[in-house]
Order: structure tokens, then sequence, then C-alpha cells
């Protein structure tokens, strides 16, 4: 046999007896598997249990998955608000009457100064028309016609504001809805002003002796859109009061000649937003009853003779509720309300707001929570300033002070307080974000946010 398997025992002559195991292994033979241990002995690799890497909730670990901490979060914060819930049922009862609220608007109707002073607004568009068509016709009056625009709109700013301040009869409810229908009118006269300019300079005016007809022909004609199925309107035959009416309606700040417009109402629509109105009211009244009124009467005391951690407890207290509120409001003004109304007006931009709740710095909030607002400070202020020569920077601090000053008009005529708080308060908190967006990493900016939006923005 030519390979075989030869066994040879060998004894020292130390005494020890030691086994000696020689083996020749033919290679056409299947050769025996081996067990578990004779591997490790081999592969001693295979005994290791740690490598190198990062805890998983280490920033350089690469894990991103955190549904199950967010599922968590949600279920912890639920039970948080039903336990604040009972305990404030349980202290104070059900408070929530909205029999009360609407006695309290039919206790005298004819005594509804706001009512009044929201329908005298209408007629303060009136001259803008007639304006518009004067500079139309008379030619090098666009100094006059500025004179007569800024008048309009001074007037239209300062009546709402002197009479809301002097009426001891409107209440701080009845003026800041005032004051809001007024400014949202002022913005739109300023924008119809300033397009219906921008119209007017790059339109031909008519010679004297000349027809308009003959001037310019498209007055009196109506140009289609590019499918085919709407009429276009061109400057000047927009100069009509049922189209800034339709303007004044409309649910945008920004004006144009022609709006898109969708083919039909659908009355599903409609009454889906319409119910949700009605709700997210009433939700909202009755969050004001049961959570915000007695914390308030609650802390009725001067600051000063408040205590620091008693001051603090009320302020944490007032923010949760008061943020709730403004989220339904959100919802209820800029979904529910400007929806409603653009089905009504066939209104076709329904754009009112973007994810607000990704921004990751303050300058985006600010131009994704309130488009309507957003349009109007960049087409009719930001953008004007870079063309005059103004860099980003400058023009950006304007379109941030302005806004500023709109919200002091608009909270401190109602509740007749010039301290200038909304001011300095937008200030500040524009300067800790600028702060916390170059000092904070990853979602840092983002809950410096959203904890300056909860605690001081709300109160």
């Amino acid at each position: 046999m030519e390979s075989s398997l030869f066994i040879g025992f060998g004894i020292k002559m130390s005494g020890k007896r030691k086994k000696k195991i020689n083996i020749s292994i033919n290679p056409e033979m299947p050769q025996p598997e081996m067990n578990d241990t004779e591997v490790r002995q081999n592969d001693p690799e295979r005994l290791s249990c740690h490598v190198l890497c990062e805890s998983l909730l280490s920033y350089g670990s690469g894990f991103n998955n955190f549904q199950g901490i967010f599922n968590w979060s949600v279920v912890l914060l639920v039970l948080t608000h039903v336990h604040m819930s009972l305990e404030n049922f349980i202290r104070y009862g059900l408070l929530f009457d909205p029999v009360k609220i609407i006695s309290v608007f039919l206790k005298d109707p004819y005594k509804w100064p706001a009512v009044y002073l929201i329908a005298a607004s209408v007629l303060f568009a009136l001259p803008a028309v007639f304006i518009e068509r004067y500079l139309r016709k008379v030619r090098g009056s666009e100094s006059i016609g500025l004179v007569l625009q800024s008048v309009n709109l001074f007037l239209l700013v300062t009546f709402p504001a002197v009479m809301v301040y002097r009426m001891q009869a409107i209440t701080p409810a009845g003026g800041l809805l005032t004051m809001f229908v007024y400014i949202i009118i002022a913005l739109k006269l300023f924008s119809y002003y300033q397009v219906n300019r921008w119209y007017r300079e790059g339109t031909p005016r008519p010679v004297r002796g000349t027809s308009r007809m003959q001037a310019d022909p498209s007055a009196h004609q109506s140009r289609r859109n590019e499918r085919g199925q709407s009429k276009q309107i061109v400057y000047p035959m927009n100069l009509k009061v049922k189209d800034l009416y339709y303007f004044l309606l409309a649910p945008t700040l920004c004006y144009q000649l022609n709006f898109p417009r969708q083919k039909n109402c659908r009355q599903g629509y409609i009454i889906r937003r319409f119910i949700e109105m009605i709700f997210l009211f009433h939700l909202m009244l009755g969050l004001i009853q049961q959570w915000i009124v007695p914390n308030i009467h609650k802390s009725m005391k001067p600051i000063n003779e408040i205590e620091s951690t008693l001051l603090t407890e009320y302020i944490l207290k007032l923010a949760v509720p008061n943020h709730f509120i403004w989220l339904i409001f959100f919802y209820w003004y800029f979904h529910s309300c400007l929806n409603c109304l653009a089905e009504l007006l066939r209104f076709g931009d329904r754009q009112f707001y973007l994810d607000w709740w990704n921004a990751d710095s303050l300058l985006q909030f600010w131009s994704r929570w309130n488009i309507p607002a957003h349009k109007w400070l960049d087409r009719h202020v930001y953008r004007p300033l870079l063309h005059h020569g103004y860099d980003k920077w400058q023009a950006r601090l304007t379109v941030f002070l302005l806004s500023a000053c709109f919200y002091e008009y608009l909270i401190a005529i109602p509740l007749k307080m010039f301290r200038f708080w909304m001011f300095f308060a937008m200030a500040a908190q524009v300067e800790n974000q600028m702060n916390a967006s170059q000092k904070l990493i990853g979602d840092g900016p983002v809950c410096a946010i959203f904890a300056g939006l909860v605690v001081f923005r709300d109160q």
C-alpha cells in the first residue's frame, strides 16, 4: 500500500510517558471535519467579542432612527397634558360657557363700535380707484398722486388708531380685530398703488387730441391666457371698483391684474372648512376660559410684588396653553379661514404657509409661517431696497423693523399700552436666535427657535 497510517509511540528517558502521534493523510481520502474546539484553537480571533465602535447615541455612530423615542415622547406629552387638564378641572371646575360668550355679543347689538369701524374701512378704498384713474389720464401728475396716496394711507392708519384708543365702549378684542382689518387694507392699498405705477410706467400715455383707444389699443380689449380658457385684464381696464374690492376680499396682500382662478367652487370643501372654523373657534375660547383666565386672575399682582420663583411659575403655566392656542389659531386662520374664503372667491393660489416647523433658522421661520405677509415684504420692501443700492443685511433689518412696528401697532393700541414691549421683545428674540445659530450645532438652533416661541413670544 502506497500510503498508510503509521502510529508510533515513544517513551522519554525521564520516565514520563508521552503519547506521540504521527499522521499521514492520503489526499484522496475524505478529511474528517474539525470540531468547534479545533476551530477556535486554529483561529483565536473568533474568541473576540469587542470591536472598535461608537455608542449608539453618539454623534459619530451614524444612527438616526429615533422613531421609538419620538413615539415615547408623544405618549409622555399626552399623559402630561391629561394630568394638567385633570388638575385644572379638579381645581376650577368646568369654566367653558359658550352661551355666555354669545350673550356678550348679543347683549346690545346696537352698540358694536368695532363692527361699525370695520364697515367704514371700505370707504377708504374708493379714493384709491379715483386717484389711479386721475394718474392715468393726467400727464406729469405722479407727484400729486403720491401726495394723495400718502394722505389716504395715513388716514387709513391713524383713523382706527385714534378711534380705538379714545372709545371706551370698544373691547380689547374688538379693537384688535379692527386694527387687524385696517392694517390689512393699508397693505393691500399700498400694493395696489405700487403695482399700478409699475404698469403705468411701462404703458404709453394718451396724447392730447387722440382717443385712448388709439393711444393704447389694448385698453379696450381682453387677452386670453396661454390655455385660452379665461380672459385676462390689461391695464388700465383694471381700474374699476369691482376689481379693487375683489382684491380687498381675496386672501392675499399683493395685487396683480389677473389672479389665478378656479373653474368652480367645491361645496363639500367649503362645508368642511366651515365646520373646522366653528369647532376650532370654540376650542380656542374654551382654552382661554378654562386655562388662561384662572391663571391670569391668580397672578394679578404688580411684578415687583411677586417673587421670582412664583413669576417663573406663572409664565410657564401660561406658556403651554398660550402656545396651544397659537397653534390652533394658526390652523384656524391660515388653513380653515383662508382656504374657505379662497374657495368662495375661486382664488387659485392656496400657498398660505410652508413647513415652518422644519425651519432651522429664525429667517426661515418668519418666511414660512405667514406667506402672504412674506410675499408683501419681499415684493414691496426687500427687493425695492436692493434695487436702490442697499445690501441684503440693511434690507433684512428694514423688513424686520417694519414687521416689529406692525406688531406694536396691532397690539399696543387695543391694549392702550404704549411701552414698545412687542418691539423690544422681537428685537431680543432675533438677537438670541442669531447667537444660537452661531454657537449651537445640529438641532440646537431649531430648539432655540421653539423655546423662544413657547416661552417668550406667546407671553
